[in-house]
């Protein structure tokens, strides 16, 4: 009985000692499995405030960027008063000048002109080649018009645009004179020139973009009138050039021209300022 009872007593024992380590681990290894949810959901929420954070902050850089983008884009700007030569209207810094009425369409057709102003040079520097299409976008009397018509013909074309009926009249007086479909006449808008999309090879502004009430509505309009790839040349009399004898609001810089259509979305090609009186600054549409 002795044996038995010293036996059962430490059978009991050693049961105890086992439910116990027993649960000795089970807490152990709950409070380990809590240690760990714990770390997890820390790095969550580190991750989830992370991500929040980037998020704003490429918000806030996007916005900034947009703003920064804007704020050097062309803006126009009405003007409580400006220069009398001028609308009162700014654009990309530059006030508007007024447009040259028909009434000095003669001016145009002065034969001095052909010196002055350089005009045999201005058509060789167009490189301009037999079947073009070609548009004289503020054509005036069409002297240019016909000029350029000599190196394209005979399949090439001229659409002669001006915003002016006078104009315009006269315009088709001179088609009428020509071959049919030589001379093409199209009255423009403020904001468009009315040549069919995807029309033309070459469209050329001679002493014409500064007058222009809306230049980036009408140059992106002109942009869809000539073909992907296709040039857009602008011709201005220059600026801060004591030796040209025209009023400051009718003259340019190179660099005014390039900002203002660039901002249109065209692309800069090349300049040449060796004309008497005025720069000729080339551009082409984007090609697709």
């Amino acid at each position: 009985m002795k044996i038995n009872n010293d036996f059962s007593i430490q059978a009991i024992v050693t049961t105890n000692k086992l439910i116990w380590a027993q649960s000795s681990g089970a807490g152990a290894e709950r409070k380990f499995f809590d240690r760990v949810r714990n770390k997890i959901a820390d790095a969550l929420i580190f991750f989830v405030k992370s991500l929040l954070l980037a998020i704003c902050l490429f918000l806030f850089t996007s916005e900034t960027h947009a703003a920064d983008v804007n704020s050097n884009r062309c803006q126009y700007e009405q003007l409580k008063s400006g220069h009398p030569d001028g609308i009162p209207k700014r654009y990309c810094g530059r006030q508007i000048a007024h447009i040259m009425g028909w009434e000095g369409a003669e001016w145009l057709e002065r034969p001095e002109r052909k010196t002055e102003e350089g005009l045999d040079q201005l058509i060789e520097l167009l490189r301009l080649k037999p079947g073009m299409t070609v548009g004289d976008i503020g054509a005036g009397t069409g002297r240019l018009s016909m000029l350029m018509l000599e190196r394209i013909k005979p399949e090439g074309q001229v659409w002669a645009v001006d915003i002016q009926p006078e104009m315009v009249t006269r315009l088709k007086s001179r088609a009428k004179q020509l071959g049919q479909n030589q001379l093409l006449v199209s009255q423009s808008s403020s904001t468009a020139t009315n040549i069919p999309a995807a029309t033309l090879d070459l469209a050329i502004m001679v002493d014409v973009y500064h007058e222009l009430e809306f230049p980036r509505e009408f140059l992106q309009n002109l942009i869809k009138s000539v073909k992907p790839g296709g040039q857009v040349v602008f011709v201005e009399y220059r600026a801060n050039d004591k030796s040209v004898p025209i009023k400051s609001l009718h003259t340019m810089t190179v660099a005014q021209v390039r900002k203002e259509a660039q901002d249109a979305g065209l692309l800069f090609e090349r300049s040449d300022s060796t004309l008497p009186w005025q720069h000729l600054v080339v551009f082409r549409t984007p090609a697709p």
